[in-house]
């Protein structure tokens, strides 16, 4: 998704969620797109962003436009993006919707974080989320949206073993939209 009529020089390679269509993230990332962010929403092979892992590569090789990367995802797709910013200096952010990473980024320099979570989440709780601040930079970014839950961070309706809302998901995407865009602007 490309913002219209201008040119960009920073973009956002996204990984959705696992056997989540990519297009359940159009919406939650449209108000990048007209804060003038390109974003690639990656269309993972068989919905499982872990089968290739460097697909944000691919991305970025077709927009070489682009000067300055993030990448990011929502849940298991969080994982496959931490992933790739650790082993690509060229990254300069990394978004995480209801994720974590596996390996530590603290080392990783040049590297800045945000991660949005749901207060409500079932799946990547807020004691998961908390756990994963020792694996992520100092000054990483922390937003949680209270009420939130992990179905909040797309549109793909309900999911299985996730919390009771406590907001709407029109007010947690406003949200995670407006951390995000702000993220951005940052970079």
């Amino acid at each position: 998704m490309s913002p219209e009529g201008g040119k960009t020089m920073k973009g956002l390679v996204f990984y959705p969620g696992a056997r989540v269509d990519a297009r359940a993230y159009q919406d939650i990332l449209a108000p990048a797109v007209g804060a003038g962010y390109r974003v690639v929403i990656l269309k993972e092979p068989l919905g499982l962003s872990l089968l290739d892992g460097n697909q944000a590569r691919s991305a970025m090789a077709d927009n070489p436009d682009i000067g300055t990367w993030a990448v990011g995802g929502h849940s298991l797709g969080g994982v496959s993006a931490s992933s790739f910013a650790l082993n690509n200096s060229d990254v300069k952010g990394l978004v995480l919707y209801a994720s974590y990473p596996i390996d530590s980024l603290q080392d990783r320099s040049g590297l800045s974080v945000l991660s949005v979570s749901g207060g409500n989440d079932g799946l990547s709780t807020p004691a998961k989320i908390e756990a994963s601040r020792e694996l992520l930079p100092g000054d990483a970014e922390f937003v949680a949206v209270r009420g939130g839950v992990h179905a909040f961070f797309g549109d793909y309706g309900d999911q299985p073993g996730d919390g009771q809302p406590g907001i709407s998901r029109q007010a947690a995407q406003q949200q995670i939209a407006a951390a995000t865009v702000s993220f951005l602007e940052k970079l």
